[in-house]
């Protein structure tokens, strides 16, 4: 997955939760269908001017290949900050108190 995919993953998300009669349940949904979930947000120190944060999917990363990463459902999130994509870890992320 490259940044631009990601990028491209997360404003198609924001469009798509703008556009939600329940904004956050979308966002919620959104993470619940992914194994994978990357939050984007703004960093100015960063060339491409955002920064990405795992938020779901931690224990799948370490010895997979990428090979077996491209063949989980992956998406990625628009955050306002790193404040925010760390609460959705919390709310959304593996083990998670939206996890059923």
């Amino acid at each position: 997955m490259t940044n631009a995919q990601l990028l491209q993953m997360a404003r198609d998300n924001l469009t798509r939760f703008t556009a939600a009669p329940a904004p956050a349940e979308a966002l919620r949904k959104a993470i619940e269908a992914h194994d994978i979930v990357f939050a984007l947000y703004p960093d100015s120190s960063s060339a491409r001017g955002f920064d990405t944060y795992l938020i779901k999917g931690k224990p799948l990363v370490p010895g997979a290949s990428q090979e077996d990463l491209a063949r989980l459902p992956t998406t990625a999130v628009p955050c306002a900050d790193l404040e925010e994509a760390i609460a959705l870890e919390r709310a959304f992320g593996d083990g998670g108190r939206g996890q059923h």
